[in-house]
C-alpha cells in the first residue's frame, strides 16, 4: 500500500511538473472569460450580487491554482506573460462594479486608474501594478462591507484562508509590494516583465 502511495505521489508530481503550465494557462483563460462575464453584469443595476460574486471567486479560485500550477511546473504557458495583465483586468472591473453601484465618484474612479496606469508607465514594473491590485482590493472590501454582511464574512474567510495556504507566497509579495512603492516614490524602474 505504501509503495502505491509513494507511486501515486511521484506519478502526481511528474504531472504537474510536466503539465502545470498548461493547467496554468487552462486557469487563467478561465479567469479572463470570467472577467468579461462580469463586465457584461455592470451595465445592469438589476444584477443580483450574488452572481457577481460568484463569478468573483471563480476568478479568485482561478487565480490562486494557475499560480501553484505554473510554479509547480518551474516553466511559463503560452499565457503565462498576460496573467497579470488578466488580474489587473478583474480587480479593475471589482472596481468599476463598485463605481456603478454609486460607491465611488467618477472623478475618484478615473484619478485612481489614471494613477494606476502613469505608476506602471514610469516604472515600467509590473510589480507596481501589483501594489495596485491591492489597493483595488481595500476598495472592494469597504463596497462589500457596505453591500451585505454575509458576502463581506465569506469574502473575508476567503481571504484568510488564501493567507494561510499561501503564506511563504504571501511574504515575498509583501517584500515586492514595498520594494515596488519605494521604487515608485524613488524614481527607480524595476525589472519589467
Amino acid at each position: 500500500m505504501k509503495v502505491l502511495l509513494t507511486s501515486v505521489t511521484i506519478s502526481s508530481v511528474s504531472f504537474i511538473y510536466e503539465y502545470g503550465y498548461v493547467i496554468a494557462d487552462f486557469l487563467t483563460l478561465i479567469r479572463g472569460i470570467v472577467v468579461l462575464f462580469m463586465l457584461s453584469l455592470i451595465p445592469d443595476r438589476e444584477v443580483s450580487l450574488d452572481i457577481f460574486m460568484i463569478m468573483v471567486f471563480i476568478a479568485w479560485f482561478t487565480d490562486v491554482f494557475d499560480g501553484f500550477f505554473a510554479r509547480k511546473s518551474k516553466r511559463m504557458g503560452y499565457l503565462g506573460k498576460w496573467d497579470g495583465w488578466v488580474d489587473t483586468a478583474f480587480y479593475i472591473t471589482i472596481f468599476l462594479y463598485c463605481y456603478a453601484l454609486g460607491f465611488y465618484s467618477f472623478k475618484f474612479f478615473i484619478l485612481v486608474l489614471i494613477f494606476n496606469f502613469l505608476a506602471v508607465f514610469l516604472t515600467r514594473n509590473l510589480e507596481v501594478n501589483q501594489a495596485f491590485h491591492f489597493l483595488y482590493i481595500l476598495l472592494g472590501f469597504r463596497t462589500i462591507y457596505l453591500l451585505d454582511k454575509l458576502w463581506f464574512i465569506r469574502v473575508s474567510l476567503w481571504t484568510i484562508l488564501v493567507i494561510i495556504l499561501k503564506w511563504s507566497r504571501l511574504k515575498f509579495q509583501i517584500r515586492n509590494f514595498i520594494d515596488s512603492w519605494k521604487n515608485l516614490l524613488l524614481g527607480k524602474k524595476g525589472p519589467s516583465h
